[in-house]
């Protein structure tokens, strides 16, 4: 491994760690209405600056900045009043899967530190109107602790979100920016419809989502409770296609409606309204019919036309209205909500005077319920009007042709936006956004009161939601790969109905912000499956150990692709951590979060087969939060960070942990290239999107003419790949090639006739010297459309010189070597030739390597090896458990040194031997001294009485035992070494009696 040109980068978030305690000068500026806030005090005029707004999603309204944070500490409390109780303890559970901190709830008045929620039905704010009094909040973080007010409890729980957003961002997951908020939404109905009828997900699933859409401040979940399939092609039957019914009632006249391979029962659906209840969530639920109704047919052939073949129902029938009252007469008790849609789409035109006779009747019925009637517009395609329908129904406009923004508004309906062309995705089809929607898209040019060329006054609409259509009933897919496809839409429908607005902050940032927003706490089912920006994770989901495991808290939380589990270690003896990538694999850094308790630094070590270790480099943590180091590419399939001791004292010094873990794979050079184009589709779509290390932002060329991308690497390095990402306008045809200068090219590699569609294409050549780097297109498989989202270049060279070793000899069923192994070393890579080898045995005399040599011993033996040629340098070590029968290479010394003087145990002389407790009974043989370096021999000293030579273990531990007749009190432990050299000592308080 070469030694020189090692870079050590420090992660960076969002706000800048500028003060740790609670005392700060707050705000610069404006305050805004309502809200106090703190005076510099009288001193030398200083230039404060003020904190910009958080990020948030969906983002604040208003902020006014203060200077400086305030620390959440673990003495801090959540302050509520009885009525918000439950909000509180739910809040403070949060808290604590996010950040850490287990906050207690409590009543009565705040105390420096405190987070307090307040519920104030008089708090009104003129420009958040209405929508502030029923889901808006005041967020004030100051000196003396934070506070949320607000005229509702959903406000408050908003707030709460907010803050935990905030928080997991900031170093350690403890911090928010001084400064004050006011938020509210900007639209009533903000949401998300989930077709269950032809895909079953389970409740567990379901309850994710409820958490999950509260997170982002969505309010409206609508579940698809029944369908079928759409198409039947050969036999117009659909008996035979696969249908859905997901309510099952125990009473026995609705047996057979529910479906066999999945459905929800009355505790299930309690579930649901649990969850929601307490998070600001309206479940909408729909049981749609006169058409998608194959399986009420199922149940009751006789009310199905076309002799019960058909999947509309016959509404010519008095029975069939009534059939369908009576299932929501059944169902409608279980629903907490204030409406229930009942579906009323898709039926044939011909028959419109019965269609619009049954809409009105279920509308009345469902009123008779107790419930506000939603359904999906058809009035534009059954009758052309709204005329003779009922129109106190909610209306979830979905086609322009069927029942349009622009009709819904002139007649004044209630309605919400769920356009197909905009926001449908059926999951994996060729039509309806198959892959997902068009996040960036929406996020930058698209409005809650648009779709398609239609536009709407605000005012006149509830809001808008994004639905998911699982038409592709016979496509193998889970309700996991479906969440893959919409994870990302969720925050950005979120952003655009709560502020909607153009928004500040790009999506590139958006996007990577969410990589540490994450989807919110207690989510048992649903996963996180967007790559983040940056580096691949090579880590996630493979095996881990710790040295060392605070129970409750296993090293396995640190790969698990979970935002919210993570690591402890067990006390403050120094742990490592080993990840077993499962074959050997080109790397090139590592990359952690921290949490508050912190590391102070560690040593990276790799193996390829878990014997020989290479010792790559050493990396300082500057504190919590995220932090890298990145070296020159390696390859490994094990790779340990050993030395992990906390970097503070105290209570959250007793101990370290992180959220994550990871190995990146080779370095991606191209990270913030500046990017060059022969030209862009859309200023939103500009060609440094392609090198921003954002896998959800794309570089989109333009149409005419010749298509190229280039990108300045800022300094000439070595390179040998680029990698391409292309979106389904990929290029057929094209050439990577490279310059010093940027005028003068050479071409590294040519591809041709490459496959239609989104791929990413990783073009490999011979090593070359380079700054620039550029992508010439002269085919595109999509004629004049060509896109890309990312192109990431590499040198995927490994170090110049290494040193391999094999061992003969097997150990035992113990793992020891009982009889002498023998070592083979050997130079590698390219350096090779010239390299010379040295070793050592136990922290012995440096040896010149010459051949195969036999190690011996009775202990733990660590054998060091380095390797040398021209400016490269290479350091390794392997670790042998020795039982043999000859003579020990390190053995005990025969010196004793003699007890210490009084003088010499002075300050200058103290050592840290990381004593677990504070007081030790006479006679324990439990004192364990650590710090120490392993496989040494050590004399130790208890005042004047010597207790004798120990040999340090492999984690630089040995124990000790207190005499009897100790004295009471304080003592003196002192450590001599082999050369009986004072090391140095540290006091030990003993306590009597001695124990039993």
């Amino acid at each position: 491994m070469q030694a020189a040109g090692l870079e050590l980068l420090k992660g960076c978030h969002f706000m800048t760690n500028t003060l740790r305690r609670l005392a700060m000068v707050v705000a610069v500026g404006v305050p805004l209405a309502g809200i106090s806030v703190a005076s510099p005090a009288a001193a030398a005029p200083l230039e404060v600056v003020a904190n910009p707004a958080p990020v948030v999603v969906p983002s604040l309204h208003e902020w006014a900045g203060g200077s400086g944070e305030l620390e959440i500490s673990p003495t801090s409390r959540i302050v509520a009043p009885d009525v918000l109780n439950q909000l509180g303890e739910e809040f403070s559970d949060d808290l604590a899967e996010m950040t850490g901190l287990d906050l207690p709830v409590v009543t009565g008045p705040s105390q420096p530190g405190d987070i307090s929620l307040v519920l104030d039905a008089a708090d009104k704010y003129a420009a958040g109107g209405v929508r502030y009094d029923a889901e808006g909040y005041r967020l004030q973080v100051a000196a003396d602790g934070v506070k949320v007010t607000a005229p509702s409890d959903t406000g408050v729980y908003y707030g709460t979100r907010s803050i935990l957003q905030i928080m997991v961002q900031s170093d350690g997951r403890n911090k928010l920016p001084a400064g004050s908020a006011i938020d509210w939404p900007d639209y009533e109905s903000r949401g998300f419809i989930l077709d269950v009828g032809r895909r079953f997900f389970t409740a567990d699933f379901i309850n994710d989502y409820i958490k999950m859409m509260s997170y982002y401040k969505l309010n409206r979940f609508q579940i698809h409770l029944n369908d079928n399939e759409i198409f039947r092609p050969n036999d117009h039957d659909w008996r035979n296609g696969y249908m859905g019914f997901r309510l099952k009632s125990d009473n026995p006249e609705f047996a057979g409606l529910a479906s066999a391979d999945g459905s929800y029962d009355r505790a299930d659906w309690d579930g649901f309204e649990n969850t929601a209840a307490t998070r600001g969530v309206q479940i909408v639920p729909e049981i749609d019919a006169p058409a998608h109704a194959a399986a009420i047919i199922k149940w009751k052939p006789e009310i199905g036309r076309d002799g019960g073949k058909s999947d509309h129902l016959d509404l010519s029938k008095p029975e069939t209205t009534q059939a369908m009252k009576d299932i929501f007469s059944e169902f409608t008790p279980w629903f907490q909500g204030a409406e229930v849609n009942f579906g009323a789409d898709e039926y044939p035109s011909s028959l419109t005077t019965d269609f619009r006779n049954y809409y009105n009747a279920m509308a009345a019925h469902l009123r008779t319920l107790g419930k506000q009637p939603a359904a999906w517009g058809s009035f534009s395609y059954m009758g052309g009007s709204t005329a003779g329908y009922d129109k106190d129904v909610v209306i979830n406009s979905w086609n322009n042709d069927w029942y349009g923004l622009t009709s819904a508004a002139n007649d004044g309906m209630k309605f919400i936006n769920t356009n197909d062309g905009t926001l449908y995705v059926v999951p994996f089809a060729d039509y309806y956004h198959g892959s997902g929607l068009n996040n960036q898209w929406l996020y930058t040019n698209w409005l809650p009161n648009t779709a398609g060329n239609q536009t709407v006054d605000p005012s006149k609409i509830q809001g808008a939601m994004f639905a998911v259509w699982n038409d592709l009933v016979d496509k193998d897919y889970t309700q996991q790969d479906v969440h893959g496809l919409i994870e990302r839409s969720f925050p950005v429908v979120a952003q655009k109905t709560w502020n909607a607005a153009t928004p500040e902050l790009p999506y590139a940032a958006f996007n990577t912000a969410l990589d540490t927003i994450g989807m919110g706490p207690s989510l048992g089912n649903v996963k996180d499956t967007t790559p983040a920006a940056g580096a691949t994770d090579l880590a996630t989901g493979k095996p881990v150990a710790a040295s060392s495991t605070k129970a409750g808290y296993p090293a396995s939380n640190l790969t698990d692709g979970e935002q919210n589990t993570r690591w402890e270690s067990s006390d403050a003896s120094p742990a490592s951590l080993t990840i077993d990538l499962g074959s050997v694999q080109k790397i090139g850094g590592i990359k952690a979060e921290w949490a508050a308790n912190a590391p102070a630094g560690y040593a990276v070590e790799t193996s390829k087969d878990g014997l020989f270790w290479d010792r790559v480099t050493t990396h300082e943590v500057a504190g919590a939060g995220a932090d890298r180091v990145l070296f020159s590419t390696a390859e490994a399939r094990f790779v340990r960070i050993a030395g992990l001791t906390p970097a503070a004292a105290g209570a959250q010094g007793s101990t370290v942990a992180a959220w994550s873990l990871g190995v990146e794979g080779v370095t991606n050079l191209a990270v913030g290239a500046v990017a060059t184009a022969s030209g862009d589709e859309a200023p939103t779509l500009p060609a440094g999107q392609a090198f921003d290390g954002n896998g959800a932002t794309r570089w989109s060329a333009n149409y005419n003419g010749a298509r190229w991308i280039a990108g300045d690497l800022g300094k000439v390095q070595p390179v040998n790949e680029v990698t391409i990402a292309w979106e389904a306008a990929s290029a057929k045809d094209y050439t990577v090639s490279t310059s010093l200068d940027g005028v003068n090219w050479t071409v590294a590699a040519t591809k041709s006739g490459m496959a239609e569609g989104a791929r990413t294409d990783v073009v490999s050549f011979d090593a070359v010297n380079a700054r620039h780097v550029k992508v010439e297109i002269q085919t595109a498989n999509m004629g004049i459309y060509l896109s890309a989202y990312e192109i990431e270049v590499r040198n995927s060279s490994v170090s110049a010189l290494g040193v391999a070793g094999t061992i003969a000899g097997t150990p035992n069923a113990e793992g020891k070597y009982d009889a002498e192994p023998t070592l083979t070393l050997a130079a590698t890579g390219s350096a090779a030739a010239g390299a010379a080898i040295e070793y050592r045995v136990g922290n012995g005399e440096w040896t010149p390597y010459t051949g195969p040599f036999t190690v011996a011993g009775q202990q733990l033996t660590v054998v060091d090896y380095r390797a040398g040629a021209g400016g490269e340098s290479f350091s390794g070590f392997v670790v042998l458990d020795l039982a043999t029968p000859v003579t020990n290479p390190n053995p005990e010394p025969s010196t004793t040194p003699e007890a210490p003087d009084a003088k010499a145990l002075k300050k200058d002389t103290q050592l840290d031997l990381g004593l677990d407790a504070k007081k030790y009974p006479r006679g324990t043989s439990e004192v364990v001294l650590a710090n120490l370096a392993a496989g040494e021999w050590f004399y130790v000293y208890l005042n004047d009485a010597g207790l004798g030579w120990h040999q340090a273990r492999a984690d630089g531990t040995l124990t000790v035992n207190t005499p009897e007749d100790t004295r009471p009190g304080n003592n003196k432990i002192a450590v001599f070494d082999a050369s009986v050299n004072l090391r140095g000592w540290t006091a030990l308080k003993v306590t009597g009696p001695p124990t039993k």
